[in-house]
């Protein structure tokens, strides 16, 4: 049996009208049950802090922008789904009392989903730090130029990418982008993080899955007129030619809270519209 809650914080997609209606009827709920509710100002990490649980309102992408701005705070995140996809926001909101009832009384699990680091090193110089929860993306923009780049794993030279840009996925983010670019869904658990080109020149580039303890180095070859590096498609990175990309699984972890009933399976089924379930 968990602890008991009685401090819950709430992050809302405030673009989102279902997000904000459905906070409302969670705040009622959980006040009426002793429940003490925060809602965030503009400083995720220090509602957080405060927190023993955290409520987040809105789709995946505020999930990802939850988990970044955490800045590494343990906090179990519950998230329910007032997008359209709801991988990591697994709450429907026709489900949401039932799941925050469920909740109150002890009755979920949690899993610990690892996050990216990514370091620039440019002209010798290390830039700030990033972290992923679904992925790092290196990218051409809207230029029409190929990119060239070599990649290694642990200081040994792998090979030399030509292609349109390069996807590096934890499991979390291996049913996103990189899912779409031909690389494989890594299911939990999962003790690694995949590394896959975006169309390849040759067909012999395939994804790679690297192990937990990797560390991946890509250095920009190729004229680096508006190529870009993203971090959950959401911070935006400029790169220039020569500059190395270090991408490792980081020290960070995301708790997701998955209330009693969930079934990983079940929802890649039901999403991906995949059939014949029954074997």
């Amino acid at each position: 049996m968990s602890a008991q809650i009685t401090t819950v914080g709430l992050a809302i997609n405030p673009d989102k009208k279902l997000a904000r209606q459905l906070a409302r009827t969670a705040t009622a709920l959980l006040k009426r049950a002793g429940v003490h509710v925060l809602s965030a100002h503009g400083d995720v990490a220090a509602l957080a802090a405060r927190s023993q649980m955290l409520l987040v309102f809105g789709g995946d992408g505020t999930m990802l922008r939850v988990a970044r701005e955490m800045n590494g705070a343990q906090t179990p995140v519950l998230g329910i789904n007032a997008g359209a996809l709801g991988f990591l926001t697994v709450v429907p909101a026709e489900r949401m009392e039932k799941a925050l009832r469920a909740v109150l009384a002890g009755r979920y699990t949690l899993r610990a989903r690892a996050m990216l680091k990514m370091d620039i090193v440019r002209r010798e110089r290390w830039l700030p730090a990033h972290y992923a929860l679904n992925d790092v993306v290196i990218s051409r923009g809207a230029a029409a130029r190929i990119v060239r780049m070599a990649v290694g794993i642990d200081g040994e030279p792998l090979t030399e990418y030509v292609c349109d840009g390069m996807i590096f996925a934890t499991q979390t983010g291996s049913t996103a982008y990189s899912m779409s670019a031909g690389g494989p869904i890594l299911t939990p658990g999962t003790e690694a993080f995949v590394m896959t080109p975006i169309c390849p020149h040759s067909l012999t580039n395939r994804s790679v899955v690297v192990g937990r303890s990797a560390v991946v180095e890509t250095r920009i070859l190729s004229q680096a007129e508006e190529l870009v590096l993203t971090v959950d498609g959401q911070v935006r990175v400029r790169l220039r030619s020569a500059d190395t990309i270090h991408v490792r699984r980081g020290n960070r972890q995301f708790q997701l809270v998955l209330p009693e009933g969930y079934s990983y399976y079940e929802t890649l089924q039901r999403k991906l519209n995949w059939s014949g379930a029954n074997v």
